[in-house]
Protein backbone atom coordinates (compact mmCIF):
# COMPACT_ATOMS: atom_id res chain seq x y z
CA UNK A 1 0.00 0.00 0.00
CA UNK A 2 1.19 3.51 -0.80
CA UNK A 3 1.41 5.57 2.37
CA UNK A 4 1.77 8.98 0.79
CA UNK A 5 1.37 10.68 -2.57
CA UNK A 6 3.27 13.92 -3.02
CA UNK A 7 1.88 16.12 -5.79
CA UNK A 8 3.92 19.04 -7.13
CA UNK A 9 1.66 21.38 -9.13
CA UNK A 10 3.12 23.58 -11.86
CA UNK A 11 1.76 25.97 -14.47
CA UNK A 12 4.23 28.66 -15.54
CA UNK A 13 7.30 28.01 -13.36
CA UNK A 14 10.73 27.08 -14.70
CA UNK A 15 14.08 27.74 -13.03
CA UNK A 16 12.54 28.45 -9.60
CA UNK A 17 11.47 24.79 -9.64
CA UNK A 18 15.06 23.63 -9.15
CA UNK A 19 15.18 24.28 -5.38
CA UNK A 20 11.56 23.09 -5.09
CA UNK A 21 12.25 19.72 -6.69
CA UNK A 22 15.46 19.22 -4.71
CA UNK A 23 13.53 19.98 -1.52
CA UNK A 24 10.85 17.49 -2.56
CA UNK A 25 13.34 14.75 -3.43
CA UNK A 26 15.11 15.13 -0.08
CA UNK A 27 11.81 14.99 1.83
CA UNK A 28 10.64 11.95 -0.15
CA UNK A 29 13.95 10.19 0.55
CA UNK A 30 13.61 10.94 4.28
CA UNK A 31 10.06 9.52 4.31
CA UNK A 32 11.20 6.38 2.52
CA UNK A 33 14.03 5.95 4.99
CA UNK A 34 11.38 5.88 7.71
CA UNK A 35 9.76 2.97 5.90
CA UNK A 36 6.94 4.82 4.12
CA UNK A 37 5.97 4.01 0.54
CA UNK A 38 5.80 7.28 -1.38
CA UNK A 39 4.36 8.06 -4.81
CA UNK A 40 5.81 11.23 -6.39
CA UNK A 41 3.70 13.04 -9.00
CA UNK A 42 4.18 16.22 -11.02
CA UNK A 43 0.83 17.71 -12.06
CA UNK A 44 1.21 20.13 -14.96
CA UNK A 45 -1.92 22.27 -15.21
CA UNK A 46 -2.22 23.96 -18.62
CA UNK A 47 1.58 24.31 -18.58
CA UNK A 48 3.38 26.89 -20.64
CA UNK A 49 5.79 25.56 -23.26
CA UNK A 50 8.72 26.58 -21.08
CA UNK A 51 7.30 24.73 -18.07
CA UNK A 52 6.65 21.59 -20.14
CA UNK A 53 10.22 21.65 -21.45
CA UNK A 54 11.60 22.18 -17.95
CA UNK A 55 9.83 19.16 -16.48
CA UNK A 56 10.54 17.01 -19.52
CA UNK A 57 14.17 16.75 -18.43
CA UNK A 58 15.46 13.21 -17.76
CA UNK A 59 16.41 14.53 -14.31
CA UNK A 60 12.73 14.19 -13.35
CA UNK A 61 12.11 10.77 -14.86
CA UNK A 62 11.75 9.23 -11.40
CA UNK A 63 8.58 11.32 -11.01
CA UNK A 64 5.24 10.38 -12.50
CA UNK A 65 3.78 13.14 -14.68
CA UNK A 66 0.17 14.17 -15.17
CA UNK A 67 -0.92 16.84 -17.68
CA UNK A 68 -4.25 18.53 -16.99
CA UNK A 69 -6.05 21.58 -18.32
CA UNK A 70 -8.12 22.74 -15.37
CA UNK A 71 -6.57 26.22 -15.06
CA UNK A 72 -7.61 26.29 -11.43
CA UNK A 73 -5.69 25.15 -8.35
CA UNK A 74 -8.68 23.56 -6.64
CA UNK A 75 -9.90 21.73 -9.73
CA UNK A 76 -6.44 20.40 -10.61
CA UNK A 77 -6.05 19.03 -7.10
CA UNK A 78 -9.46 17.37 -7.28
CA UNK A 79 -8.64 15.89 -10.68
CA UNK A 80 -5.26 14.47 -9.73
CA UNK A 81 -6.68 12.95 -6.52
CA UNK A 82 -8.73 10.57 -8.66
CA UNK A 83 -5.53 9.14 -10.12
CA UNK A 84 -3.16 8.65 -7.17
CA UNK A 85 -2.54 5.79 -4.78
CA UNK A 86 -1.57 7.25 -1.41
CA UNK A 87 -3.52 6.90 1.82
CA UNK A 88 -2.37 10.45 2.48
CA UNK A 89 -1.72 13.28 0.05
CA UNK A 90 0.64 16.24 0.29
CA UNK A 91 0.77 19.12 -2.18
CA UNK A 92 3.68 21.38 -3.07
CA UNK A 93 3.49 24.36 -5.41
CA UNK A 94 6.33 24.40 -7.92
CA UNK A 95 7.93 27.55 -6.51
CA UNK A 96 7.78 26.65 -2.80
CA UNK A 97 9.82 24.34 -0.55
CA UNK A 98 9.46 22.39 2.68
CA UNK A 99 11.69 20.99 5.41
CA UNK A 100 13.10 17.53 4.77
CA UNK A 101 11.20 16.06 7.75
CA UNK A 102 7.77 17.41 6.76
CA UNK A 103 6.49 14.37 4.87
CA UNK A 104 7.78 11.76 7.31
CA UNK A 105 6.63 13.60 10.42
CA UNK A 106 3.32 14.55 8.83
CA UNK A 107 2.44 10.97 7.96
CA UNK A 108 3.51 9.80 11.42
CA UNK A 109 1.28 12.43 13.06
CA UNK A 110 -1.73 11.45 10.96
CA UNK A 111 -1.24 7.75 11.59
CA UNK A 112 -0.91 8.38 15.34
CA UNK A 113 -4.13 10.38 15.30
CA UNK A 114 -5.92 7.65 13.36
CA UNK A 115 -4.86 5.05 15.93
CA UNK A 116 -6.63 7.20 18.54
CA UNK A 117 -9.76 7.35 16.41
CA UNK A 118 -9.22 10.97 15.34
CA UNK A 119 -9.71 12.15 11.77
CA UNK A 120 -6.90 14.64 11.30
CA UNK A 121 -5.27 16.97 8.77
CA UNK A 122 -1.67 18.07 9.36
CA UNK A 123 -0.02 21.47 8.97
CA UNK A 124 3.62 22.50 9.46
CA UNK A 125 4.57 24.38 12.60
CA UNK A 126 6.00 27.34 10.66
CA UNK A 127 5.31 29.08 7.37
CA UNK A 128 8.36 31.06 6.25
CA UNK A 129 7.48 33.65 3.59
CA UNK A 130 10.36 34.69 1.33
CA UNK A 131 11.32 36.46 -1.91
CA UNK A 132 8.82 39.29 -2.59
CA UNK A 133 7.96 39.50 1.10
CA UNK A 134 9.56 38.20 4.29
CA UNK A 135 7.64 36.89 7.27
CA UNK A 136 7.39 33.95 9.66
CA UNK A 137 4.00 32.65 10.70
CA UNK A 138 3.30 30.22 13.51
CA UNK A 139 0.45 27.84 12.83
CA UNK A 140 -2.03 27.22 15.65
CA UNK A 141 -3.38 23.72 16.23
CA UNK A 142 -7.10 23.30 16.65
CA UNK A 143 -6.64 22.00 20.20
CA UNK A 144 -4.46 24.96 21.23
CA UNK A 145 -5.71 27.37 23.89
CA UNK A 146 -4.94 30.11 21.35
CA UNK A 147 -7.36 28.68 18.78
CA UNK A 148 -10.72 30.35 18.28
CA UNK A 149 -13.01 29.76 15.30
CA UNK A 150 -13.94 33.46 15.36
CA UNK A 151 -10.46 34.22 13.99
CA UNK A 152 -11.62 32.64 10.74
CA UNK A 153 -13.83 35.68 10.20
CA UNK A 154 -10.61 37.66 9.74
CA UNK A 155 -8.09 35.37 8.08
CA UNK A 156 -7.07 31.78 7.49
CA UNK A 157 -5.07 29.96 10.16
CA UNK A 158 -3.14 27.79 7.73
CA UNK A 159 -1.55 27.54 4.30
CA UNK A 160 -2.88 25.47 1.41
CA UNK A 161 0.07 23.05 1.58
CA UNK A 162 -1.38 20.70 4.15
CA UNK A 163 -0.89 16.94 4.44
CA UNK A 164 -4.19 15.11 4.65
CA UNK A 165 -5.75 11.69 4.26
CA UNK A 166 -6.96 11.21 0.71
CA UNK A 167 -10.34 10.45 2.27
CA UNK A 168 -10.58 14.04 3.54
CA UNK A 169 -10.13 15.43 0.04
CA UNK A 170 -12.65 13.01 -1.42
CA UNK A 171 -15.18 13.91 1.27
CA UNK A 172 -14.59 17.67 0.95
CA UNK A 173 -13.42 18.54 -2.60
CA UNK A 174 -11.95 21.96 -3.30
CA UNK A 175 -14.35 24.51 -4.73
CA UNK A 176 -13.54 26.43 -7.90
CA UNK A 177 -12.28 29.97 -7.48
CA UNK A 178 -14.16 32.90 -8.99
CA UNK A 179 -11.82 35.83 -8.48
CA UNK A 180 -13.66 38.25 -10.85
CA UNK A 181 -16.71 37.90 -8.61
CA UNK A 182 -14.62 38.14 -5.44
CA UNK A 183 -14.73 34.47 -4.44
CA UNK A 184 -11.39 32.78 -3.82
CA UNK A 185 -9.27 31.18 -1.07
CA UNK A 186 -10.18 27.57 -1.79
CA UNK A 187 -7.89 26.24 0.94
CA UNK A 188 -9.50 28.61 3.45
CA UNK A 189 -12.91 27.16 2.63
CA UNK A 190 -11.48 23.63 2.74
CA UNK A 191 -10.33 24.27 6.32
CA UNK A 192 -13.73 25.53 7.44
CA UNK A 193 -15.66 22.75 5.72
CA UNK A 194 -13.40 19.98 7.03
CA UNK A 195 -13.57 21.36 10.57
CA UNK A 196 -17.36 21.43 10.32
CA UNK A 197 -17.28 17.80 9.11
CA UNK A 198 -15.28 16.68 12.14
CA UNK A 199 -11.73 16.73 10.80
CA UNK A 200 -9.16 17.96 13.32
CA UNK A 201 -6.43 20.32 12.13
CA UNK A 202 -3.18 19.62 13.94
CA UNK A 203 0.31 21.11 13.79
CA UNK A 204 3.43 18.95 13.39
CA UNK A 205 6.30 20.26 15.58
CA UNK A 206 9.63 21.24 14.02
CA UNK A 207 8.36 21.24 10.43
CA UNK A 208 8.43 24.16 7.98
CA UNK A 209 6.95 25.18 4.66
CA UNK A 210 8.77 27.92 2.74
CA UNK A 211 6.33 29.99 0.68
CA UNK A 212 7.65 32.10 -2.17
CA UNK A 213 5.73 35.37 -2.45
CA UNK A 214 5.89 36.55 -6.03
CA UNK A 215 4.83 39.97 -7.35
CA UNK A 216 1.87 38.26 -9.00
CA UNK A 217 0.19 35.15 -7.63
CA UNK A 218 -3.28 33.83 -6.84
CA UNK A 219 -2.92 35.17 -3.31
CA UNK A 220 -1.92 38.68 -4.38
CA UNK A 221 -4.64 38.76 -7.06
CA UNK A 222 -7.27 37.59 -4.58
CA UNK A 223 -6.19 40.14 -1.98
CA UNK A 224 -6.11 42.89 -4.60
CA UNK A 225 -9.73 42.17 -5.52
CA UNK A 226 -10.75 41.92 -1.84
CA UNK A 227 -11.87 38.36 -2.42
CA UNK A 228 -13.93 36.56 0.19
CA UNK A 229 -14.67 33.02 1.26
CA UNK A 230 -18.14 31.90 0.22
CA UNK A 231 -20.91 32.11 2.79
CA UNK A 232 -20.77 28.88 4.78
CA UNK A 233 -23.34 27.57 7.29
CA UNK A 234 -20.63 26.74 9.84
CA UNK A 235 -19.62 30.42 9.99
CA UNK A 236 -23.11 31.67 10.88
CA UNK A 237 -23.01 33.87 13.99
CA UNK A 238 -25.12 31.42 15.97
CA UNK A 239 -23.02 28.39 14.96
CA UNK A 240 -19.40 29.53 14.66
CA UNK A 241 -18.60 28.95 18.33
CA UNK A 242 -19.07 25.20 17.78
CA UNK A 243 -16.67 25.06 14.81
CA UNK A 244 -13.66 22.91 15.63
CA UNK A 245 -14.90 22.05 19.10
CA UNK A 246 -13.90 18.60 20.35
CA UNK A 247 -16.31 17.36 23.00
Amino acid sequence: MTDLTLVVTAHDETTVCGPTMRSADIAVAAARERGYVVQAVIALDAPTDATSRYFDQPHFDHWERRVLHERDLGRVRNAVLADVDGRHVAFLDADDLFSENWLAEGVAALDAAAEEGRRAIAHPELNVIFDGRQAVRLNIAQDSLLFTPHYLYVRHYYDSLCLAPRAAHLEIPYVSRDIPNGLSFQDYQFTIETMAAGWEHLVVPDTIIFKRRRDFSLVTESNGRSSLVRSLPAMAVDRVRALGRRD
